[in-house]
């Protein structure tokens, strides 16, 4: 979250040169001694919101005489990723056309079809941060924020405030204590990610690692990284806690490593953690 308004005008064009790959909260160059990489927080952003056009496991009693037949995608005239963001679907006039996406589901604006990833990378970031899912689903992931190693260390990233910027609809949720702080909420998470402004608060995302095949489920819960870091890169970026990195690297990771992972959206309702099989 972000401690007071919009960043400072200077204070970006500052960081932009000195530090590439983020500041603090307070809008301070990093000094990347701890996640070597981009950072999440940024200021003045408003919530994007996020677009979650994935069906419903069923419409059961409710769904029309026309999409009997359809499944979970009754009542889409457009192609809709399905939950676990595997396939896309549509039903026309009782008529079920699903497709598998091999490299998973792209989710785009209502009434707009959902499109299978592919290989193109095509990628850009405006303005303070990236509001667009990167079109190959590929990412160079980093680290940040507050969280507790499996030995029960606590560890803080000294780079950002620990207030991510969904806490307020963590709490609504209930995935928070409406009482704790930020770090607290952070800490029982565990697996969270920024990219707030790509996939809207609370998304959660399926994130794999293509060279060993370890995937997870973690949940966008901050916004960032900045677009001067992006831009440095020339690839889009995902913030991600101490956790993520440790069970795809086996340890830290910046954006300069650009260590690769792959992140499907998924059903709002999938378990968060380690996937054993790599699925969902």
């Amino acid at each position: 979250m972000r401690n007071g308004g919009a960043y400072a005008l200077a204070a970006l064009a500052v960081c932009a040169v000195l530090v590439p790959f983020g500041c603090s909260s307070a809008g301070s160059a990093s000094s990347n001694a701890t996640d070597g990489g981009v950072d999440a927080t940024t200021s003045g952003v408003v919530d994007a919101g996020g677009t979650n056009d994935a069906r419903p496991p069923s419409e059961g009693d409710d769904a029309s005489e026309a999409s009997v037949g359809c499944g979970a995608f009754a009542g889409d005239p457009v192609f809709t990723c399905s939950g676990d963001g595997n396939a896309r679907g549509k039903c026309l006039d009782a008529s079920l056309d699903e497709q598998a996406c091999a490299n998973g589901c792209l989710r785009l604006d209502a009434g707009v079809d959902s499109i299978c990833m592919g290989d193109a990378a095509d990628w850009s970031c405006t303005g303070n941060e990236s509001t667009s899912p990167a079109q190959d689903g590929n990412y160079y992931v980093s680290e940040f924020g507050c969280w507790v190693d499996v030995d029960g260390g606590t560890h803080t990233d000294p780079d950002d405030n620990c207030i991510p910027s969904c806490f307020d609809q963590a709490k609504a949720a209930g995935l928070c204590d409406p009482n704790g702080t930020g770090a607290d909420c952070e800490e029982k998470l565990d697996w969270y990610t920024a990219d707030g402004t790509r996939f809207g608060c609370l998304q959660r995302l399926r994130v794999t690692n293509p060279a060993n095949g370890k995937s997870l489920i973690a949940i966008a819960l901050d916004f960032g990284p900045a677009c001067s870091g992006e831009d440095t890169l020339q690839h889009a970026v995902l913030d991600s806690s101490g956790a993520i990195d440790d069970y795809l690297f086996g340890g830290a990771r910046g954006g300069s490593d650009k260590a690769l992972v792959h992140v499907v959206e998924v059903d709002d309702s999938t378990p968060l953690g380690p996937v054993e099989d790599g699925g969902t």
